[in-house]
């Protein structure tokens, strides 16, 4: 296999040269998937998908005698298996929604109920419930799968974790209460623990187009892994499945140019693969962002402008325009995702991801006001986000208010991943050289040492522990 060469620079860069830039570090943020979401009145069928479903939701199935416009607290009790649309709210999320027409979008839902059989799944997925579902649980399942779209729609992500993960007890073979807690994890940033419920769903559905799809855009997110060389290289087979499972998705070609980018191909193949996106749906907005980055490395600075032009015009939902934003900033852009956040936030003002990416920008301006009020809003939203901590920690150090910085990192370490350890070390190390340069030995100390224990091997941290010692 060809050997392939890191975009991303390494991820300890100066922490207060913004470091939620440090934890991308060059690297791409946008997707040729919808994970962020928009919301659409309008809705058609997914692929290889029975029944129509929500625009931004697994879907769920229901009794026949229930109305699509009722709440999910109303499931009578008679257990039926005709599938139903849950209802749509402005305020929706869509997640890997290919375009199925130049007004709409779909969502991705499992191409069916797969039935229990009588083994069990080892490794990567989820345990496995000995024999059928009863009557009974058949309808709680679905009375939960309700209960957490309607909560995801809400943003109320706890209530809408707890149902999901009660619907995937009930039922762990059924992929659609894994898409539902790996589209809420991706709302938030919370990128490992969607990975993780995207593999198991992958696990059950390994040839539905959009599901390959989504973890393929899981693996290239800023993370700062250890093996990305690894992570890009399976996002790359991912990618190349999912359009051998469907030539025609503008999704799986944008996907395997996102891939191919991060690790390191910048040739014909890369470019031949976001141009083939714009084909298949000339109005997909985020390839032509995609393609715009490429030109511009590639030194074709008037094509490139053209490109970021045709991404603007075409990013009018609320999914479109975060992920062109996105890929602004990846390259340093962020005065100019400025307008796109904005307008996201008008029709949707309590997206997560807005939020942070738009204290983010704002924080890079030195507009530590407004970037304060929008990422204490998102805190608001959504509690469990380290991201959210971590971008306001990085606000305070740029003020040299180290005591207030070290307060929210403190907090970030209750929702660290593993991915975000050595990030969350350079964070808490350039806090300590702050205390340092003002003469708090013992407030550096003490935060010298908390780094220590997320970054054992860190060099850097073992020089300055030994003046304490």
């Amino acid at each position: 296999m060809k050997m392939r060469v890191l975009s991303m620079q390494s991820v300890t860069v100066l922490f207060l040269s913004f470091v939620f830039a440090a934890a991308a570090s060059g690297q791409d943020l946008g997707s040729s998937n919808k994970l962020f979401g928009g919301s659409s009145k309008k809705t058609q069928p997914a692929k290889k998908s029975p029944s129509k479903s929500s625009s931004a939701k697994p879907k769920a199935k229901s009794t026949a005698k229930k109305s699509a416009t009722k709440k999910p607290a109303t499931v009578k009790k008679t257990p039926s298996k005709t599938a139903k649309t849950p209802k749509t709210t402005e305020k929706t999320t869509a997640v890997i929604a290919p375009k199925t027409d130049k007004s709409t979008t779909a969502v991705i839902a499992p191409k069916k109920t797969v039935k229990e059989p009588k083994v069990i799944i080892q490794n990567d997925t989820p345990p496995v419930v000995i024999g059928n579902n009863s009557a009974a649980n058949e309808e709680k399942y679905e009375e939960f799968i309700e209960l957490g779209n309607a909560a995801r729609d809400e943003r109320n992500y706890s209530a809408a974790e707890t149902a999901y993960k009660a619907a995937n007890k009930i039922k762990p073979r059924d992929s659609r209460a894994l898409l539902g807690l790996g589209n809420l994890y991706a709302d938030q940033q919370r990128w490992e623990e969607a990975e993780k419920s995207y593999r198991f769903a992958v696990a059950l559905e390994p040839d539905y187009v959009e599901l390959v799809v989504a973890l393929s855009f899981i693996l290239t997110r800023p993370v700062a892994a250890s093996n990305l060389s690894e992570r890009y290289a399976e996002a790359e087979t991912l990618a190349r499945k999912a359009i051998k499972l469907d030539a025609q998705s503008a999704l799986a070609a944008d996907q395997l140019g996102v891939a191919l980018e991060l690790s390191g191909e910048i040739g014909p193949e890369t470019e031949a693969a976001y141009r083939r996106s714009v084909q298949l749906d000339e109005d997909f907005a985020p390839a032509y962002a995609h393609l715009g980055r490429l030109l511009r490395k590639k030194g074709k600075t008037t094509a490139s402008v053209a490109a970021y032009n045709d991404a603007l015009t075409r990013a009018n939902d609320v999914g479109t325009k975060l992920l062109v934003a996105d890929v602004m900033q990846s390259e340093g852009k962020f005065k100019d995702s400025v307008n796109l956040l904005e307008s996201a936030l008008v029709s949707d003002p309590r997206n997560p991801t807005a939020l942070t990416m738009l204290g983010r920008a704002m924080t890079t301006q030195g507009n530590y006001t407004g970037a304060e009020k929008y990422l204490r809003k998102s805190l608001e939203i959504s509690p469990s986000s380290f991201v959210s901590y971590s971008l306001l920690a990085s606000l305070f150090a740029r003020q040299s208010r180290f005591e207030t910085a070290e307060n929210y990192l403190i907090q970030a370490m209750r929702y660290v991943t593993s991915f975000e350890k050595r990030l969350l070390a350079t964070q808490l190390e350039a806090v300590g050289d702050g205390y340092a340069k003002t003469g708090k030995s013992a407030a550096a100390e003490r935060v010298y040492r908390q780094a220590a224990t997320l970054d054992p091997g860190r060099e850097t941290l073992a020089g300055k522990l030994a003046r304490y010692k």
